[in-house]
């Protein structure tokens, strides 16, 4: 695996790619002569450097008897290299220059990937490319990273997706690599003396890890010319096959064998879901991406807007939820799904619905593929490319590098996107294979009768062939009342950004107090030059948030109002209009985003429903018993995560346990919700904040709107949302706090969390500094090391400016004692290797984090983020960030160092808090 040594050399993409117009970077595309190819992105804005490597191996190319060998080989390439063997090294490096990293194996493709300080680019790249031909594979961390991968395994055992998706995979053609078992575990990486992994391994990488199989991605401030000579100076490096491959790389084998479909799989999950997926096998669907015939049928399926199969089926009580077009895909076959949530009535007209979905099906083939129908759609999707809003450079970049073993080149971007005309043969093709005899129906259920357990997850299943009688029913459904979608009259070519006022040129939201219970935020942005905008919308109801009860309602009301809007905005939802409510620790918030124009009549709308809108007691029990069910099967939640529900929930004013929020559900009447939605509005205030293309006279209606209809005379006092501190909810003084949670989940999780005494700035920033410089170091501690488990880390955790610091480890293989000991042994051997640290390395934690607070922003919505969230915490001037990086800044190594090892050692300013398992049965 040495490097060759000839020099290398590259041969540029002579055709342009298509980007949308308001994409500012330049690109450049070159092969190099080891058969590398490489995207080089310049972006004069960036103030970030993003790498990404996508590799044409996945599972489906592991071993028949080592299978998950493609994901343990990407745990593998992170840890050591022949010129730098430590397997910290990569990761200290990436997080010392304000950067972070990952990976992901997919079925036929893996991605890597990275994000850093531009400055630091070029060494970043030199320890990056060093995986693609001289990792080391060392004997001992492949004995310890096999531990690793069964923590993986075992984190997401009682995963309904997880146990879904395997449950396929044991019903699908055996020949098929998508059998396969994609994940790995100490049972299938088994390492023998006998049969060792690392040869095997050696070999997988060997076979597919070629350059000829690869794609690089380079993004930067640098020049395309920097850019090109290091991909040529790195990216050269790795060797030229020497050979073509030996073996096929074009499955041939069907997904299905015939005895496969015609099928009903009935599947019991763990939590208590009512779900219909009906499928078809269709043929691979990557050569028709130009015209996107799939995904307009499914869009045609899926409508969801007034008279529609979902509307229909939802009026009659039958589903909560249909999405079409869903479901796996790969170079020779892909699965369309249609997903539907069913009611406790729709259980008992499974065929009913089926027929519905047969004969709409049937409805779009003979009539719905109209050419003002895909014309439509293809302006819809041309207009979210023309004011596409820049990404992230950490996340263009492995797109990029997925996108490039998908697309030619000029449609490196666009082929996301491009939609040339209906392929109407593909179209017949399709709908040939949408038919009963082609069709998997797989019902999701609590109470269904099974007789196959799935071993690796331990699923209860049963699949059987559809009756003759039943498909004969299916075969002759031909009437349906569901009709086709109308033409949008929110789908306009004429979508301009509108001109900046004199007025509107500053340089942050102005603000207003419109009455004493109604304050105003407006930014006509003068950046983001795209017509779109943000209207958010806090409301400030202290009653509807104090108890339980109260916020229980909110939540259900909340679901209801979605609901009952979902319908009549179904098409300004379709022409890139998006809206949320949702309730919070004040009150209730109101979120709309999407096309300016329409932004403003539809805020206006819904606050109209929300003193009028009146709901059906039938839909009412639906909803209800679908967040109870939801709130109870949270407590099959991974053990983590309901160790930050309880954290959150033990420190944070107006904030509920799920259990307590579904009890209150339960004993509550329709009569008793529609009393208390009589006065849920009051008392009310509001604080709008509106961003975007917006000129301020637009509100007038909304504002309009708010002060006619709610009481927004006077100003409500707000809650105090200060954190309990630990100090409160101790019983021993000046002794750690320590709690205990029993979960239904057999790992086992431990969090310490340290808080500051304080909430001012200089604690902040030190809180922040801390931070950086402990995450790498934990994770190789007890992930590399110890190997404790999967899940481990750090996060800084700021509640209303009080910095929090956490500390946390899940764990398959160990109990809660011993998580616990680990992290106390943790901090304690951290705060006396502070004396060590050198100004070097803490100069780089403070220029890490600095970046991560000056990074511009990369778009609208990123922007209006920002702000929103700067106003929510009564940021009014906009600068905090900017004075939490002067307060980063003052602090200096001799006097850090001293008050960072008297909070690591303050005990009485830390809850360590673990969870332990019910019982270890993990099929219960």
């Amino acid at each position: 695996m040495a490097p060759t040594t000839a020099p290398a050399s590259a041969e540029r993409c002579a055709q342009s790619i298509i980007k949308s117009p308001t994409d500012h970077r330049d690109y450049r595309l070159i092969r190099l002569s080891n058969g590398l190819r490489c995207a080089l992105v310049h972006d004069a804005k960036s103030q970030q450097a993003a790498v990404s490597t996508a590799v044409h191996a996945g599972h489906f190319h592991d071993p028949q008897t080592a299978q998950g060998l493609a994901h343990f080989l990407e745990h593998m390439l992170f840890l050591g290299t022949a010129e730098f063997p430590e397997p910290e090294d990569y990761q200290h490096f990436v997080s010392q220059h304000g950067g972070s990293h990952n990976a992901w194996t997919g079925t036929e493709y893996s991605n890597y990937y990275f994000n850093i300080d531009p400055e630091f680019l070029e060494p970043a790249l030199d320890r990056f490319i060093r995986f693609f031909y001289q990792p080391l594979f060392s004997q001992d961390w492949i004995t310890k990273e096999l531990q690793s991968v069964e923590s993986e395994f075992q984190l997401k055992r009682k995963d309904e997706l997880r146990r879904l998706y395997q449950v396929h995979k044991a019903t699908v053609n055996p020949a098929h690599p998508f059998s396969k078992f994609s994940v790995g575990n100490l049972n299938t990486l088994q390492d023998t003396a006998d049969n060792p992994l690392r040869p095997r391994l050696l070999e997988f990488f060997k076979t597919w890890y070629r350059p000829d199989r690869m794609t690089l991605v380079i993004i930067g401030p640098q020049s395309l010319e920097q850019l090109e000579a290091l991909a040529l100076n790195y990216g050269g490096r790795i060797p030229a096959a020497p050979q073509p491959l030996s073996e096929p790389t074009i499955i041939s084998t069907s997904l299905y064998l015939p005895s496969q479909v015609g099928v009903e799989l009935q599947v019991r999950p763990l939590k208590a879901a009512k779900r219909l997926i009906l499928t078809f096998a269709l043929p691979s669907i990557d050569q028709d991406y130009a015209h996107k015939t799939t995904s307009f049928i499914a869009h045609i399926l899926g409508d969801e807007g007034p008279g529609s199969l979902f509307s229909e089926l939802r009026h009659r009580h039958w589903v909560n939820s249909l999405a079409a077009g869903g479901g796996m895909s790969g170079s020779n076959f892909k699965d369309f799904n249609i997903n539907m949530q069913l009611t406790e009535q729709g259980l008992k007209h499974v065929d009913d619905i089926i027929c519905d979905v047969l004969a709409l099906i049937r409805k779009v083939a003979a009539e719905g593929l109209e050419d003002w129908r895909y014309r439509e759609r293809q302006l819809s999707v041309s207009q979210a490319f023309r004011f596409q809003e820049p990404a992230r450079a950490s996340d263009l970049a492995p797109q990029l590098a997925v996108n490039m073993h998908h697309y030619p080149n000029c449609d490196l971007i666009f082929g996301d996107y491009r939609m040339d005309g209906i392929n109407a043969a593909f179209a017949r093709e399709l709908f040939e294979c949408m038919q009963p005899d082609n069709m998997r129906v797989t019902l999701i259920h609590r109470q269904v009768e099974t007789d196959q357990h799935e071993p690796i997850y331990g699923t209860d299943y049963a699949i059987q062939p559809l009756s003759e009688k039943r498909l004969e029913r299916f075969r002759s459904a031909q009437q349906t009342t569901a009709e086709l979608p109308k033409k949008n009259r929110f789908i306009t070519d004429q979508l301009e950004t509108q001109p900046l006022l004199d007025d509107e040129l500053v340089e942050q939201p102005q603000f207003e107090a419109v009455t004493p219970g109604l304050r105003l935020w407006h930014w006509h942005d003068p950046d983001f030059r795209v017509p779109k905008a943000h209207i958010y919308t806090c409301f400030y109801l202290p009653e509807m948030v104090a108890t339980p009860a109260n916020f229980a309602c909110a939540r259900l009301w909340s679901e209801l109002l979605l609901d009952g809007l979902n319908e009549t905005c179904y098409d300004a939802e379709v022409a890139g209009l998006h809206f949320n409510i949702y309730p919070q620790q004040q009150g209730l918030t109101l979120h709309i985003s999407g096309l300016s124009a329409a932004t403003v009549p539809l805020a206006v709308q819904i606050i109209a429903e929300l003193k009028t809108m009146r709901f059906e007691q039938k839909r009412w029990q639906e909803l209800r018993q679908k967040l109870i069910n939801n709130w109870r099967a949270a407590m099959t939640n991974k053990p983590m995560n309901v160790l930050f529900s309880r954290l959150n929930i033990s420190l944070q004013p107006n904030t509920y346990a799920v259990c307590d929020l579904a009890d209150h559900l339960e004993a509550m009447t329709f009569n008793t919700f529609e009393d208390w939605l009589n006065t849920a509005l009051e008392p009310i205030n509001a604080d709008v904040f509106a961003h975007g293309d917006l000129q301020r006279q637009q509100l007038d209606d909304y504002i309009h709107a708010l002060t006619d209809q709610l009481a927004l005379h006077n100003r409500v006092e707000q809650a105090d949302l200060k954190p309990t501190s630990f100090t409160e909810l101790k019983v021993q003084p000046k002794a750690r706090l320590c709690a205990s949670l029993v979960t239904h989940h057999q790992d086992q999780a431990s969090i310490l969390a340290l808080q500051s005494f304080t909430q001012d700035l200089p604690a902040q920033a030190a809180y922040l500094l801390l931070n950086q410089l402990m995450s790498p170091i934990l994770f190789h501690e007890l992930r590399t090391e110890q190997q404790l488990g999967y899940v481990v880390g750090t996060t800084y955790l700021p509640i209303q400016q009080v910095p929090h610091l956490l500390l946390y480890v899940q764990s398959s293989q160990y109990d809660a004692d011993h998580l616990n000991a680990a992290l106390v042994e943790f901090i304690e051997i951290f705060a006396e290797q502070l004396e060590t640290l050198r100004p070097a390395d803490f100069k780089r934690a403070q220029q890490a984090i600095l970046a991560q607070l000056v990074e511009k922003d990369t778009n609208l919505r990123v922007r209006s983020q920002r702000l929103w969230s700067s106003i929510t915490q009564n940021d009014h001037e906009f600068n905090r960030l900017h004075e939490l990086g002067i307060a980063i800044t003052n602090w200096q190594h001799s006097s850090f160092i001293p008050f960072a090892q008297q909070l690591l050692r303050n005990e009485e300013q830390q809850l360590l808090i673990s969870t332990m398992p019910k019982n270890f049965d993990t099929d219960s």
